[in-house]
Order: structure tokens, then C-alpha cells, then sequence
């Protein structure tokens, strides 16, 4: 049985996406790059998932947010800023 993720919910707000993808293009990333970065931490996401995450259309785990911290370099708090 596979264990249920905490997930941020984005359905009303996308914020965290569009600051995903801002915080990796102000880094000079491609998805790509942040993918496999990712997947190297032991976080199971393809391109089309992450792609879905940057434009609000998935809700990013908890576990997402903390490795993406360590690849940007990056405060917990900058996915919800505005």
C-alpha cells in the first residue's frame, strides 16, 4: 500500500507553481535539470508531473518543497510568496 503524501493544495491559487518556476528560471534551470536533481534525492516525479506542479494543475507533496529547497538554495517560505 503506498503512503499518502501531505500535498499543498493549489486549486484556487497557483502561487506555489508560478514560484516554483520563477525560482528555477531565476536560477538558469531547465526542468529537466530540476527533474533529475529530484529524482537523485529519491523524489519519484516524470516531466509531465513537474510540468503540471509549475502550471497549477498538481498539488506539489510536502517532500517535493523540501527537496526543491536544497536544489534552490531557497527559504520553505518562497513557494507562498507573493
Amino acid at each position: 500500500m503506498q503512503e499518502k503524501k501531505e500535498r499543498i493544495n493549489q486549486s484556487r491559487n497557483p502561487l506555489v507553481g508560478s514560484n516554483i518556476r520563477k525560482l528555477r528560471k531565476e536560477r538558469n534551470l531547465k526542468a529537466v535539470d530540476v527533474i533529475a536533481k529530484l529524482q537523485l534525492q529519491g523524489v519519484p516525479i516524470t516531466t509531465g508531473t513537474f510540468s503540471k506542479v509549475e502550471n497549477g494543475y498538481n498539488n506539489p507533496s510536502v517532500d517535493l518543497l523540501i527537496a526543491l529547497t536544497q536544489i534552490f538554495k531557497c527559504d520553505f517560505n518562497a513557494f507562498f510568496e507573493r
